[in-house]
């Protein structure tokens, strides 16, 4: 059986969001809250991915690990990630984008019919 992993929401520098869980870091630009959080649109969630070439080098890149959605009723955020599934009420994200609050956690979502 899987540990359950905690997350966290956090503001971002540059208006988007952070995403803690447990020793990974995703984000949501910017760009992608209001298509979200007004238009309930599934946006993408980043994260840093870092390689080694032959020569010794670090090359870093932006990928793709996940997305963040409304849920059905519009009351909560649904992220999926690489490093598991998460939910978070609406009025939390909402808090955070406008700085009236320093982080939310992230529910880890369990799969209907699991234990």
């Amino acid at each position: 059986m899987s540990e359950m992993i905690n997350g966290t929401l956090r503001p971002g520098s540059r208006g988007g969001l952070h995403l803690i869980i447990g020793d990974e870091h995703y984000q949501i630009a910017h760009d992608d809250l209001r298509p979200l959080l007004f238009h309930g649109h599934v946006v993408p969630v980043t994260g840093v991915v870092a390689e080694e070439t032959e020569d010794g080098a670090v090359v870093t890149e932006t990928a793709i690990v996940g997305h963040a959605a409304m849920n059905v009723f519009e009351r909560a955020v649904t992220i999926f990630t690489v490093a598991g599934h998460f939910i978070v009420p609406l009025v939390s994200v909402q808090r955070v984008v406008r700085g009236e609050a320093a982080s939310a956690p992230l529910f880890p979502l369990i799969p209907e019919g699991c234990p």
